[in-house]
């Protein structure tokens, strides 16, 4: 358990080492979170929490995505047109596909504790639309030093899904513990 830990603070030590930018990018994203949480929690007419929780993982996203890198890998400007299924070892150790479907995981299980369902819908479509919006922005920024592949549009698609389904079961959970506390104090 603490080998997969230590790796995973290697991994994030190199990933941090091959964008540097990304700490800078990081403070940004969590300043326009707290300005916008309010107003955008207004708009949605949600929790302003959630919302800026939200608006947090979506920036996170971008950050881990856009920000230029150092080394470059593969050929930028070049899209990788496969898809595939991520093995167990891509699950359980700190790799590039794990990270994907990490990304918009915590996108997933707060779009379950947003409300009213509209704003769910248009997030959700928002969510979906991103990994896309990313890879293009891969494909066609060659001075980010990153390339395009379907398999990460795929991993981050699922790493979405994995969060909305723990979300509802937590919701659910949440829910009726809820409900059996309050037949409790009757």
């Amino acid at each position: 358990m603490f080998d997969y830990i230590d790796q995973g603070f290697y991994w994030l030590g190199r990933a941090y080492a091959e964008t540097p930018w990304a700490r800078a990018g990081f403070v940004a994203v969590a300043v326009i979170a707290l300005l916008l949480a309010v107003p955008m929690a207004k708009l949605l007419r949600s929790n302003p929490v959630i919302v800026g929780l939200l608006l947090g993982a979506f920036g996170a996203v971008l950050v881990l995505t856009l920000t230029p890198r150092l080394r470059v890998y593969g050929a930028p400007g070049t899209c990788y047109l496969q898809f595939g299924t991520p093995t167990r070892a891509d699950l359980v150790e700190p790799t590039d596909v794990s990270l994907n479907l990490l990304l918009l995981f915590p996108v997933g299980v707060l779009l379950t504790w947003l409300r009213p369902v509209i704003a769910v819908c248009c997030v959700f479509l928002i969510a979906l639309a991103l990994p896309v919006a990313i890879e293009y922005a891969q494909y066609s920024l060659t001075r980010l030093g990153r390339t395009c592949s379907f398999y990460d549009i795929e991993t981050n698609v699922i790493g979405l899904l994995a969060g909305v389904a723990i979300g509802l079961a937590i919701r659910l959970v949440w829910t009726v513990v809820a409900g059996v506390g309050r037949m409790v104090r009757r």
